[in-house]
């Protein structure tokens, strides 16, 4: 028998992507991870992924203040192969990005922060941080999911 993923997306939010909206993001991601990861380690480790995206979407939006970008957050159950999954997706109009997720060098850690090289940190914090991280550039949006097996 072949399993066919399922999706059943249990809660969203949207708004403008701006600092003025954080709370609200913040606070929604917060409590639905929280009510779907036991572990709270794994939970926090979510979450801080959750956040960085969040965060590189909205400072990203803030530099173009002529476009009005909105940002959208999605919490999804998936079931892949008999595996329950968290899921977490943001879709937002901003300019294209695509952070090239388990295409690049690892970001040495232990190297003094003025001896890395620019970028690449915030990615590898939501690669380590999750199970699974994917993007795609559909219809106009940005679409980013991270993913953690339940």
């Amino acid at each position: 028998m072949d399993l066919a993923d399922v999706d059943i997306e249990v809660g969203s939010i949207e708004f403008a992507a701006s600092m003025d909206h954080w709370e609200g993001f913040t606070n929604f991601s917060k409590a639905s991870i929280d009510s779907f990861i036991s572990d709270k380690s794994c939970a926090y480790k979510f979450f801080l992924a959750l956040e960085e995206l969040i965060s590189n979407i909205i400072r990203s939006a803030e530099e173009l203040p002529s476009r009005h970008v909105t940002l959208k957050i999605a919490i999804l159950k998936r079931t892949r192969e008999g595996e329950d999954w968290l899921v977490v997706r943001t879709t937002d109009t901003g300019i294209e990005f695509d952070p090239h997720y388990h295409q690049r060098n690892s970001v040495d850690t232990n190297q003094p922060v003025h001896e890395r090289a620019i970028g690449g940190l915030g990615i590898f914090l939501i690669e380590q941080s999750v199970d699974y991280a994917h993007y795609e550039w559909l219809n106009g949006s940005n679409i980013n999911e991270i993913s953690m097996r339940l």
